[in-house]
């Protein structure tokens, strides 16, 4: 048994040595220390890298998701073909000839110009202040809320018509006071320039939860294009409805407004009502003598 396993030992140990020569020979000063490269180094397997363009003509176009090699007209959303090697010729002849496109470059030109309902020249661009404006004056008409600017339904009305950004309540409150105090400033800057004659109507409405009253006063009144215009100039909140309290504040009204010109006063048929004319028309008249 020794005799036999001698010379197995031996042919293993012999085996052993051929490998460690054939391993010395593999580890070359200039392969050692290195990673095998693996069967994908050579990027066979490897996605494609995607550089973004440069050019500025992709700003009117968009690549297919189907496929690299078509891409689509933002305006007149025709394909065309945009591989890499043929460059983007094609792309800009017809951007220059697209009827779309200059149709939106001239809406978006702050040069062009439309005629509004007044008659007046304007430009056809709509600009910030224009539309904060705007937006107020619709909560103001429309009695809406002040959270309704900052309601989802008018951002994302907003977002689809591709208008400015929505402000907050707390900013739409102090524009819509401070356009109400320009526009009252020009009223009374207005009448007392022109010396309009104006007629009136007031009433008095209560709250039906507080059971607080306020009297409400209208003027109406002819202006420079003979249009019939009529203005809220007084929402007063009052104690009582006697005769003396609507007299009262219908002067107050009248002064702070600088109107000292009424043709007519129209109310319904209180009799407290009858006795504040009658303490009004003694009153005004003292105005001046064409105050009546």
């Amino acid at each position: 048994m020794d005799s036999s396993s001698t010379p197995n030992r031996v042919s293993f140990d012999n085996n052993k040595d051929v490998e460690d020569e054939e391993e010395q020979e593999l580890a070359t000063p200039d392969s050692r220390g290195k990673r095998k490269e693996s069967p994908t180094a050579n990027g066979a397997n490897k996605a494609p890298r995607i550089l973004p363009p440069r050019s500025k003509i992709w700003n009117h176009y968009t690549r297919t998701k189907e496929n690299r090699d078509k891409c689509i007209c933002h305006y007149c959303k025709k394909k065309f073909c945009c591989k890499t090697k043929s460059g983007t010729s094609n792309l800009l002849k017809h951007i220059s000839i697209c009827k779309q496109f200059y149709s939106y470059s001239d809406g978006q030109s702050s040069t062009q110009q439309v005629i509004d309902e007044e008659g007046n020249v304007m430009s056809a661009k709509v600009s910030e202040e224009t539309f904060k404006e705007a937006t107020n004056e619709m909560m103001v008409i429309g009695e809406l809320p002040l959270c309704w600017v900052e309601s989802v339904a008018w951002k994302h009305f907003c977002n689809k018509m591709k208008l400015d950004k929505p402000v907050s309540r707390r900013t739409s409150t102090r524009e819509i006071v401070k356009m109400y105090l320009q526009r009252k400033a020009a009223m009374k800057k207005w009448f007392e320039a022109n010396k309009q004659r104006v007629s009136l109507t007031t009433d008095i409405w209560e709250a039906k939860i507080t059971r607080a009253s306020y009297m409400v006063v209208t003027a109406h009144y002819i202006d420079e294009c003979w249009r019939l215009k009529k203005l809220i100039i007084g929402f007063k909140h009052v104690s009582d409805h006697k005769g003396q309290t609507i007299s009262r504040v219908l002067l107050d009204v009248l002064a702070d407004w600088g109107i000292e010109k009424i043709f007519c006063v129209t109310v319904d048929n209180a009799t407290a009502n009858s006795s504040a004319l009658r303490r009004f028309h003694g009153q005004f008249s003292l105005v001046s003598d064409d105050a009546l």
